[in-house]
């Protein structure tokens, strides 16, 4: 390899020293937006909950004010069907609506606001029955209508109209007003998780349609929640006050509950020492090392099992751009050093992916043919693709917190070195998925794919939803393969376990093979509180049954109906 190169690669080495000395050791995080890297084995991931009892200490004492430390505010609040949603997002929406399902601990979606997802025999059909007795903030009862009314505008939404794609109707039953039949258009086995993540949120039909009639409305969101809005500052926060009539019986305990946005993490971890905030949630791996050492003033469960992928996206939909070559991205892939990244950046605290599947779901390889790290093989890569078409430039993205900036910077230096000329842009954190969603970029650090079944990534890798440049689309790195789309549809219609892991594998193998993504960590998330706060992660359904963390319940956040403050 020639002198220069030797130079240059030398050189983002010593940073990543230098990092090291200096303790910058921090994951970025942002709102699905996250790079960083850790351990050197892809199976390495921990996937039980750890870092804390997340036990209850005692009898819940109602009352108190809680002060959540979140990363991101929505950029479309607060409908359900309208909201570009990050882990805050979804920690906001918890208070104030409940979804029809919920995960439990099987991974399996269980009764929450509805009592019942019933199927007919060939998963065409399925009956989604309401809970009796629900009432909406504004008094307007909780009943079928209301939730044919969301379903419906969640169908109509241009966001999430696409994951709802098969259905073809849904109706109340004329025979019973508290029923909603859903029709597909072929059979869903697993239609029930979606109705426990955004799909399943469940606003009150009467403040809709005020919204219809006055958009200014719709930061003002009315649900059957454990928290009735009180106010909303865009960028800044939002607060709720306990629901006095709350479903479930002596629940909320907490009187008032505030989000404050602090998009920044180690800004976000500084609040929590201060005393300024009680509790915060971070997936940011240097953070985490270091609270790890104060646990006793700061309990702090960690959750892993289900949680987010973090990676590159890439944006492969534009056949005139150099990422819709596959050559160009195994490259960049084998330029990119995640192992030293997430040493010097993250702290070693989440494993290294190779693939969106985390170990122990269905889907998760140990080996799924994604390169490993080769900068002479990348560089000798990039010779032959610009002999053959001129200099490869690439535009990567991030946002404007000091830490992915930081990794950004890192990566520019390793492709740089690769002999591709990389520039850095920053987005508002904010911006960052309606960016994604326009599909206006090449490259974007980014978070997402912790669903705890494969068939909750079907909207983020299917064709059908790979919309062009410009049109809002949640696919957003616009992937179109015929093989990913034969098995995302087999996962779909199917209901036989071992048709459904074969072909998440056969997926996870494609994605390998092809460099759709470049892959970097499974995440670890954090929720470190004050020793006061109780009841953190100690959400259980209404039967009962322990809810896990995942895509679908929000990996990062947590449910604020058990929190209650130790006196």
């Amino acid at each position: 390899m020639p002198t220069g190169s030797r130079s240059r690669n030398a050189t983002w080495r010593w940073v990543l020293a230098v990092l090291a000395v200096l303790g910058l050791v921090a994951a970025a995080c942002g709102d699905d937006d996250d790079g960083g890297a850790s351990d050197t084995t892809a199976g390495g991931a921990d996937t039980t909950t750890g870092g804390a009892d997340t036990t209850v200490a005692g009898e819940p004492v109602p009352g108190g004010r809680l002060v959540v430390g979140i990363e991101a505010d929505t950029d479309s609040p607060w409908t359900p069907a309208q909201m570009t949603c990050p882990v805050s997002c979804h920690m906001v929406a918890r208070s104030v609506y409940d979804t029809l399902m919920l995960i439990g601990e099987d991974g399996e979606a269980v009764p929450n606001l509805a009592v019942a997802a019933e199927p007919s025999a060939d998963y065409t059909q399925w009956r989604i029955t309401a809970r009796e007795g629900v009432t909406f903030h504004d008094g307007t009862p909780f009943d079928g209508a209301a939730v044919a009314d969301n379903l419906t505008r969640q169908k109509n939404s241009f966001l999430t109209g696409k994951v709802l794609a098969d259905v073809t109707s849904i109706e109340v039953d004329p025979a019973d007003p508290m029923t909603v039949v859903v029709t597909m258009g072929r059979p869903w086995a697993e239609f029930p998780i979606v109705l426990a993540a955004q799909p399943g949120y469940i606003a009150s039909p009467t403040w809709l349609a005020a919204v219809d009639a006055d958009p200014s409305l719709s930061s003002q969101p009315v649900g059957t929640g454990p928290f009735v809005f009180e106010s909303y500052q865009v960028g800044q926060g939002f607060t709720g006050t306990k629901n006095q009539d709350y479903w479930r019986e002596g629940m909320p305990y907490l009187d008032e509950i505030e989000f404050r946005i602090i998009p920044d993490g180690e800004t976000r971890q500084n609040a929590l020492l201060a005393g300024d905030i009680d509790v915060m949630h971070t997936d940011n791996g240097g953070v985490i090392s270091q609270l790890r050492e104060q646990a006793d003033a700061f309990p702090m469960p960690e959750v892993a099992d289900g949680g987010e992928t973090v990676y590159w996206l890439l944006n492969v939909g534009d056949e005139a751009s150099p990422l819709a070559d596959r050559d160009v991205r195994c490259a960049l892939a084998q330029a990119t050093d995640t192992a030293a990244i997430g040493t010097a950046v993250n702290d070693d605290v989440p494993a290294l992916a190779n693939g969106p599947f985390v170990p122990g779901r269905v889907g998760y390889l140990e080996d799924t043919g994604y390169p490993i790290y080769d900068p002479e093989a990348a560089k000798a890569a990039i010779e032959a693709w610009e002999a053959d078409n001129g200099p490869l430039e690439i535009e990567y993205a991030t946002t404007n917190d000091s830490v992915n900036l930081l990794i950004a910077q890192l990566v520019q230096q390793m492709w740089n070195d690769a002999g591709v000329e990389t520039s850095i842009g920053q987005i508002e954190q904010g911006q960052f998925i309606v960016t994604a969603l326009q599909g206006d970029f090449e490259v974007f650090q980014w978070r997402n794919h912790g669903a705890p079944d494969p068939d909750g990534e079907y909207v983020w890798w299917h064709s059908s939803s790979a919309l062009p440049v410009g049109e809002l689309a949640l696919n957003f790195g616009r992937i179109r393969d015929d093989v990913i789309d034969e098995n995302l549809d087999l996962i779909r219609t199917s209901p036989d376990p071992a048709v459904r892991q074969e072909a998440a594998e056969a997926i996870n193998r494609r994605f390998g093979e092809q460099c759709y993504n470049l892959w970097d960590n499974w995440t670890v998330w954090a929720l470190p509180h004050d020793p006061s706060v109780q009841g953190v992660l100690a959400m259980t359904s209404p039967d009962g049954v322990p809810v896990i963390e995942g895509l679908a319940n929000t990996s990062g956040s947590f449910f604020p109906q058990p929190l209650w403050i130790e006196q």
